[in-house]
């Protein structure tokens, strides 16, 4: 399976980063090691890793979300047979719908 990163995926790690190395840097590293952690949990496991992104009154089955444990935040992903697409890290109280724009010329 190929992998692939939207290329603001690595934008929105040293935002939310950064923000958190205000606070402490001790506490951006955890941050970092917990979206290296979710990534490579998606990577071992695409399909059973996340949850669908569900919109209220459907389902998207090609997205889902890997919610993070220790952090507010979730990383969205699409995947299909032969290609996995990391697209955003999102703060957990945001719509995923808003961001899966960025998966229009990914996935189709």
């Amino acid at each position: 399976m190929r992998v692939v990163f939207h290329p603001e995926f690595p934008n929105d790690q040293r935002k939310f980063e950064a923000n958190y190395a205000e606070i402490s840097v001790g506490l951006a590293e955890r941050f970092r090691n917990e979206i290296a952690w979710a990534i490579e949990a998606v990577k071992s496991s695409p399909t059973g890793s996340g949850h669908f992104v569900n919109t209220g009154s459907s389902t998207v089955r090609e997205f889902r979300r890997r919610n993070l444990q220790d952090f507010p935040f979730f990383i969205l992903y699409g995947c299909t047979e032969d290609l996995l697409v990391f697209g955003a890290i999102i703060p957990a109280r945001t719509d995923p719908l808003n961001w899966l724009t960025r998966f229009r010329t990914r996935l189709t």
